[in-house]
């Protein structure tokens, strides 16, 4: 589907998501250790209780994403401990997430379970496409997982778990800002005795900003999306569902000037993007003890990219097959012992067109499958000791075959204390796009890369008292065979990705507090420190470049006039850092730094019944200048109005 152009630290007053599963309810009877003890579906084979799960988990309500009134993902995972976030741009231009000094295609995400990140994009999560509508939680779970997970999943897994209707309902968002910004939303939902089903649309539409450090040209961004679900209970012990995802967006981008500056210079240059998900899943629970999932999933991602006066000028597209079976088991006189099988399969298939060069022949088909075997053990030994270990087997026909394990155990030393670590390991199958993806002028991919591999600990305390929790951990992970997609290669004049010498060290550690200072005012904050380093030509550790040393996000939210206004704001702090620049005119590579930044968003929200809601807010509210990709300026003050319905 194509689309059509028409359509600084001064205020600290917010909500935030910072710690491990977080959610302050805002009514005073519900303390923060009960509102946390709630099941999370993303940590292992089966759901596991967050305060008995030995790893670091961030869980992000629908009552947290309404009260910031985000649009897009990526504002919203800017208040994850550890998540490092860069964007090339204003909305819609490339955006990485780099966790606790990882890679971004090290991050594993899933849309109800359902792997979505882009076999087109070095197996990225292209979270710049990605807007906020119709989510009931999200959870992130920091840290190696492909033990359960596979590749991909070797710094976190953040899964977007949509919402279920519990009765009949529908309603609208529509919403005028800045950048000529004009976004609306549909949804509804219809429930019957032993069936129901949900659907929705989210059209978004915005000028956008100008990118390039020269010129006046704005970079616009469109984005459709639909969904729907149907899930019927066909007996007591058998259940059925399906859930499709469809996504067009246009993004217009800047050309890169590789003849004088090695900057981004004003273009008429877009790319079309559709995606297509689909779930169908059969529930077998005979009794409480034993629960067994299969499920197909599927999924078809194509992009054309595009130059005005010469049309279509080069496309990427992959089509995704895969088929799991996960059953579980619930043993010993208390279902004290779980013990969960998966088996899946996976068939990966990829297609790029384009312009043949003296370089390179962009046009090609490639394609891999794996099949993988995880298990997982679970033991509640007592009220205060839980421990897990995971194992995975991935066999790729493609490369060698991949082996990883997690353990992870949590002990409550009194009710207000608790003391929890994990240990694994995580691997990353290079992707089609490094192996062997062609851009003119650009780069060429290298068929010889070998997988990464890493192996990671952490260790983390906790506290609990009255309506606080304060969460302290330290996190460190070595990385083997980094891919660098970044080389020059002096024969083609082009650059290439190659495996780095020696290993990538990773460590720091994370501080992360919430509180309920009043009935009606809440409060969060988290601090991360990370040191990231690999090793340089020379043999020497060098500091990475995207990975800030220090980021730190706050936030308040204030719920006022019996609870019908909310007036929520974030400050986020991020630490200079460094960034790769390529001189067209010498041929050299160099870092230069990017400063550091904070920038401040404000929201208010007043629910006039309880039908209908308004609500108003400012992003960057100082106007704060900054970049967090060289060449390419964020967004200066945006703002924003809305109105919401819910019948």
């Amino acid at each position: 589907m194509t689309f059509k152009h028409h359509i600084s630290v001064a205020c600290l007053l917010t909500l935030s998501a910072s710690l491990q599963a977080q959610t302050l309810n805002h009514q005073p009877h519900q303390t923060v250790a009960k509102d946390l003890s709630k099941l999370i579906v993303t940590a292992g084979l089966a759901p596991i209780e967050i305060d008995q799960y030995g790893g670091s988990v961030t869980l992000i309500t629908a009552a947290e994403i309404a009260n910031s009134q985000a649009s897009y993902l990526s504002d919203i995972l800017r208040q994850v401990p550890g998540f490092a976030i860069n964007q090339s741009g204003g909305p819609g231009t490339q955006t990485q997430i780099r966790v606790r000094g990882s890679e971004a295609n090290h991050v594993m995400v899933l849309l109800d379970g359902v792997r979505v990140n882009d076999p087109t994009a070095s197996d990225e999560f292209l979270v710049n496409y990605a807007l906020l509508d119709n989510i009931e939680r999200i959870e992130i779970i920091r840290g190696p997982q492909s033990a359960i997970w596979g590749t991909d999943a070797m710094s976190a897994v953040i899964n977007i778990i949509t919402k279920q209707s519990a009765h009949n309902n529908w309603g609208f968002d529509v919403e005028l800002g800045s950048f000529n910004s004009k976004r609306v939303a549909v949804d509804g939902g219809l429930v019957a005795d032993n069936w129901r089903m949900d659907a929705g649309i989210n059209l978004l539409d915005t000028a956008g900003s100008n990118i390039s450090r020269q010129g006046s040209e704005a970079d616009g961004f469109e984005k459709f999306d639909s969904h729907v679900s149907f899930a019927v209970d066909a007996s007591e012990v058998v259940n059925f569902q399906f859930r499709a995802n469809h996504a067009d967006a246009m993004n217009e981008y800047d050309a890169t000037d590789f003849i004088l500056t090695g900057l981004p210079i004003d273009a008429d240059l877009w790319t079309e993007r559709q995606q297509t998900t689909v779930q169908v899943m059969a529930q077998f629970r005979p009794d409480s003890r034993w629960q067994s999932d299969l499920s197909y999933q599927w999924s078809d991602v194509d992009a054309i990219n595009f130059t005005h006066g010469l049309g279509e000028t080069s496309s990427t597209g992959a089509k995704t097959d895969e088929i799991k079976l996960n059953n579980t088991l619930l043993l010993g006189t208390t279902d004290q012992h779980r013990l969960s099988a998966l088996l899946d399969h996976r068939q990966v298939d990829f297609v790029q067109r384009g312009v043949a060069s003296p370089f390179g022949d962009p046009n090609q088909r490639q394609d891999y499958a794996v099949t993988g075997l995880a298990v997982e053990y679970q033991h509640q030994l007592n009220e205060q000791f839980n421990w897990n270990l995971s194992a995975r087997k991935d066999d790729f026909n493609r490369f060698e075959d991949v082996s990883n394990y997690k353990l992870a155990a949590s002990y409550k030393l009194t009710d207000g204390w608790r003391v929890r670590g994990s240990m694994g390991t995580g691997s990353k199958a290079p992707s089609f796009i490094e192996r062997f993806g062609y851009y003119p002028a650009n780069f060429i991919g290298n068929p010889n890369l070998a997988p990464e591999e890493s192996d990671a600990f952490e260790l983390a305390v906790e506290k609990v008292w009255a309506l606080n929790r304060l969460e302290l951990v330290y996190f460190d992970q070595d990385l083997d065979h980094e891919i660098n997609g970044f080389v020059f290669d002096v024969d083609s004049g082009l650059f290439t990705a190659a495996n780095q010498q020696g290993k990538s060290q990773r460590q720091g550690f994370e501080l992360n507090w919430a509180a309920q200072l009043h009935q009606q005012v809440g409060i969060k904050f988290n601090y991360t420190y990370t040191d990231a380093t690999e090793v340089d030509a020379s043999g020497k550790q060098v500091a990475e470049v995207r990975r800030p040393e220090n980021m730190a996000f706050l936030s308040m939210d204030y719920r006022f006039a019996a609870n019908r206004a909310t007036l929520y704001a974030q400050v986020n702090y991020q630490d200079e850092q460094l960034d790769v620049f390529f001189d067209p005119t010498t041929y050299v590579s160099s870092q230069v730094d990017l400063d550091a930044y904070t920038t401040v968003d404000l929201t208010f929200s007043w629910q006039l019944n309880p039908t209908f809601q308004l609500y108003a807010k400012a992003q960057n509210l100082f106007d704060e200048s900054y970049e967090e990709v060289y060449g390419y300026a964020r967004p200066g003050s945006a703002f924003a109005a809305g109105i919401k319905a819910r019948f």
